[in-house]
């Protein structure tokens, strides 16, 4: 027998369908129109503003009520990627330009294995975050999917390990692919797909003033605020900005700084910063060196310079990182190895102190705690470039990206940078040192320094 509450499911779900087939239909803007061909991903980079989310619901919209791409009572099996689960939820679903809009017959729910929309013909999508490690673990077990949706794809805190696992999840139906909506920001996956890098991806370019049903009154308030700055460039006219002029580095001082590793002068110490993960995510592995005292350029007293000597940030699980940090330290014979222990220390001390014994070495740990923020810590270093005092002893293109580019509002976690910063803490090159420290016993043997290399 028919319950109560089936039949009134039933008839909300009627109502929902006949309210849509009653409403005008959406005509989509240009660049809110799929480009045609047989893509594995579409990206629209768009200003805010620019009808993104809209663009992607109607999407779904089409692919859940075309062509099935499964047999049986689930015609479509869909993955829907924000920042985090709650965005998901309100910009993917609730929002104005979300799915619920655009198709008043899909419903959200609880369901055993999480936070699902499902449709009446059987279809569902399953909502993800991007912001923790869990996440990440969380989409690995997810199951396989037709269709993927990546929500303010630039702004996932754990871009390149989510997008790694949706990739390997979307493997159902005859033509399994993905769209992204995401406002710009300079990370490097993004970067790497709009170079082309990538095979298979088309991406479509929008600015705010795309969108002719955006209210003035709210372009007026954006352009008082933002018009003729970076984050205007970025927010409101899409464009990707390669240097933000909120970021502590710029790409002169960067450039004007640099030197040939042959230029190095001898270097009194060095040490390898090490920046965990505590998760899925990329493990910052830096290698600086600290000068001798060298002459000021305008006479004056005699400082310490820093020199950037190698970039060894990986995504590889702990036994991997740990050999290769240890193995930078020894093949710079650096005098310690610096690892931040907010995240899982002990964990990455263990780690580190396995791959040393692996490597019969044995090199002192030097554990620092981060009590202030990010910027704060970074502030002195860039400093110390503005002043001259702090080279990159060659290209270090990923590490310079996030120095030109990372701000504190910015949303993601800078693991070169931070691995960066820590040695020039460290080396006293700025402030003082660590306040705890662990050792595996005495340090490498120094050997004479000339060129920028130990020899």
């Amino acid at each position: 027998m028919t319950s109560t509450d089936d039949r009134a499911a039933v008839a909300e779900r009627a109502a929902a369908l006949l309210d849509s087939l009653l409403k005008p239909r959406w005509q989509p803007q240009p660049h809110q129109i799929p480009p045609p061909g047989n893509w594995t991903g579409w990206l629209l980079m768009a200003g805010r503003g620019a009808g993104k989310s809209k663009a992607c619901s109607e999407y779904v919209r089409q692919h859940v009520n075309g062509p099935p791409c499964l047999p049986g009572p689930v015609p479509h099996w869909i993955a829907i990627i924000a920042p985090t689960l709650g965005d998901g939820v309100t910009s993917m679903y609730e929002g104005p330009g979300g799915i619920r809009n655009a198709d008043p017959g899909a419903r959200l729910v609880q369901a055993p294995g999480g936070t699902v929309i499902r449709w009446p013909n059987g279809s569902q999508a399953k909502l993800f975050g991007a912001h923790t490690p869990e996440d990440v673990e969380r989409l690995r077990a997810g199951g396989n999917s037709c269709l993927a949706v990546l929500e303010e794809f630039a702004a996932w805190r754990y871009m390149e390990q989510t997008y790694d696992q949706l990739r390997f999840g979307l493997r159902s139906g005859p033509r399994p692919h993905w769209i992204a909506a995401t406002t710009p920001k300079p990370r490097p996956l993004l970067k790497r797909m709009l170079a082309g890098e990538i095979p298979g991806i088309v991406h479509t370019h929008a600015t705010m003033y795309d969108n002719p049903f955006l209210e003035q009154s709210v372009k007026d308030a954006l352009e008082q605020t933002y018009a003729g700055t970076d984050i205007g460039a970025q927010e409101l006219h899409g464009r990707l900005i390669d240097e933000v002029a909120d970021a502590l580095w710029t790409r002169a001082t960067i450039e004007e700084t640099r030197v040939r590793p042959a230029d190095v002068p001898d270097l009194t110490r060095i040490a390898v910063g090490i920046d965990p993960s505590g998760g899925a995510g990329e493990q910052g592995i830096v290698v600086v060196g600290k000068s001798g005292l060298l002459p000021a350029p305008d006479g004056g007293r005699p400082q310490h310079h820093g020199y950037v000597l190698d970039d060894r940030s990986c995504k590889l699980s702990p036994d991997q990182w740990g050999r290769r940090a240890v193995q930078a330290a020894v093949d710079w014979e650096a005098d310690e190895l610096v690892v931040e222990r907010n995240f899982g220390g002990d964990m990455a001390v263990a780690t580190l102190r396995a791959a040393a014994e692996a490597l019969g070495v044995n090199i002192p740990i030097r554990t620092v705690l981060a009590t202030r923020g990010k910027a704060v810590r970074a502030q002195p270093v860039a400093a110390l470039a503005a002043q001259g005092r702090w080279h990159m002893a060659g290209v270090f293109p990923e590490l310079e990206d996030q120095l030109a580019t990372w701000y504190p509002e910015v949303g993601w976690s800078p693991d070169r940078l931070d691995a960066m910063v820590w040695p020039a803490w460290q080396l006293r090159l700025v402030g003082t040192t660590s306040r705890g420290q662990g050792s595996l016993g005495g340090g490498l043997a120094r050997k004479q320094i000339a060129g920028g290399r130990i020899r």
